[in-house]
């Protein structure tokens, strides 16, 4: 099988905080049952709120301080946790 070597690509990431959510993950406040993902803009269930992003492949949860937020080459934003980001990526300096 040949190797291949990953190409070096710069991306935008910031470590996630309240405000950059793009909805919310819903669960009732006494119950782990999944409600499903709601817009932010939309309507919100009385329920347990969690912050969450769209990604090209769905909603993700995210929390603050745990995950980075990562803006690929074509605008498309995607969790990635801290301390993967942080082995992963190298800050670039201009």
């Amino acid at each position: 099988m040949a190797k291949y070597r990953k190409k070096p690509v710069e991306v935008e990431a910031k470590l996630f905080e309240m405000g950059m959510e793009d909805g919310y993950a819903c669960y009732p406040l006494f119950s782990n049952k999944f409600l499903g993902f709601y817009p932010k803009n939309g309507y919100l269930p009385k329920a347990g709120r969690k912050p969450a992003i769209k990604t090209l492949e769905g909603w993700y949860e995210v929390e603050v301080g745990k995950h980075y937020i990562v803006t690929g080459v074509k605008g498309e934003r995607y969790p990635v946790e801290k301390e993967i980001f942080e082995e992963t990526y190298e800050k670039v300096t201009e």
